[in-house]
């Protein structure tokens, strides 16, 4: 394990025309490559004994194609999830998880014209990052210029976006009104603080436990802590936080009752999207607010997101957006730690601890050949 600071790589654009021209990155077929495989869902086995790191062989690209070296790759909730067998996709075994992570590209198709060798990318790819390398459609990829925090921008395109598109994507927030969400300690809370901080919208946060607090401010923002409040009491305190600013929108983490507590805070025709499932528990919601206070419950998935070409369009105009919020300092993701691919079983072992203080992510072998050159 490696602690953040003495893995943070920055990267310039520029680069890329001096120390990191083609020749030096061009990769050799002869060579095979790392790359995670899962082999089973059944939790009843220890997950070292369902996954592991095999070799690949290289292909020749195919036109439209480039080959890009994953630097860093982050390992969330979703991908745990998913390998336990418990998310909204099973991949066909075995398959190689990871739905996030940047890399450099190696190579590149005759006919590809927008994309260069040594470019910084983000795979906009649903699935598969934990490779040393992967080969994808120059469509798939999306390019991130200037200077910029490898580790920061392998984490940018699922936490940073699910939270742009809550808070874009499903009502009309300004500062004339107020938001409210749940699990407001997670990574996604966390990006959801910083970026309504930046919209100046007033905040609800909302969490279990005193300690989960943030004691540095960030803009108009309020905390609630609910260790079992009755509904009652959780309204009554959402209400005086408000301060008569309308709700029009809640960010459901959890589900279970928390959902029910939500759909009675917000304003009238307001929205309670549940984007996780913490709780393991369905969804609760009181009819009355249902029926006659039009309260509205909507479902958000990420994937399935993404799944629409018009939205993975809308993604590559985001995440400029969310670059220029990292270089200002508006938008800091937090990171427990770095562990090489080899060292996959350690590494998932400490993102499955509960309390963690960031995210655990993985290493390739290209961000070492990134880091001598």
């Amino acid at each position: 394990m490696e602690p953040a600071h003495q893995t943070a790589v920055w990267y310039r654009a520029a680069m890329k025309k001096s120390s990191l021209h083609a020749p030096k990155l061009a990769p050799s077929l002869d060579e095979s490559v790392r790359c995670v495989h899962v082999t089973s869902y059944d939790r009843q086995q220890p997950i070292a004994q369902r996954i592991a790191v095999i070799s690949e062989a290289r292909r020749d690209l195919d036109n439209g194609e480039v080959r890009v070296g994953m630097l860093a790759m982050t390992i969330n909730p979703a991908d745990l999830l998913q390998i336990n067998g418990g998310y909204g996709v099973q991949p066909k075994l075995p398959y190689t998880p990871g739905h996030e992570g940047v890399g450099i590209v190696l190579e590149a198709a005759p006919d590809v014209t927008h994309v260069s060798v040594g470019d910084l990318v983000l795979p906009l790819a649903p699935d598969g990052t934990w490779r040393d390398e992967r080969v994808l459609s120059a469509r798939q990829v999306t390019v991130v210029e200037g200077e910029v925090d490898i580790l920061q921008c392998a984490m940018l395109s699922a936490n940073p976006v699910t939270a742009w598109v809550l808070l874009h994507g499903l009502a009309e927030l300004t500062s004339q009104n107020c938001l409210i969400q749940n699990a407001a300690n997670s990574a996604v809370g966390q990006c959801v603080r910083q970026l309504a901080a930046a919209m100046g919208v007033r905040l609800i946060n909302v969490v279990r436990r005193a300690d989960a607090i943030d004691n540095q401010r960030l803009g108009d923002e309020h905390w609630i802590i609910d260790q079992d409040l009755s509904g009652t009491e959780f309204a009554e305190q959402v209400r005086r936080l408000a301060g008569g600013k309308p709700i029009p929108l809640a960010l459901d983490a959890i589900a279970g009752q928390a959902t029910s507590k939500l759909a009675a805070s917000v304003s009238p025709g307001g929205k309670v999207v549940v984007y996780g499932l913490l709780s393991q528990q369905p969804s609760q919601v009181e009819p009355a607010d249902l029926v006659f206070r039009g309260v509205s419950t909507h479902g958000f998935w990420l994937a399935s997101w993404f799944a629409d070409a018009q939205n993975r369009a809308t993604a590559k105009t985001v995440i400029p957006s969310l670059l220029g919020l990292l270089a200002r300092g508006d938008l800091r993701m937090s990171v427990a730690a770095t562990y090489d691919l080899a060292a996959i079983g350690t590494a998932l072992d400490h993102a499955d601890q509960p309390r963690r203080d960031g995210k655990v992510l993985l290493t390739g072998a290209w961000l070492a050949r990134l880091q001598q050159s």
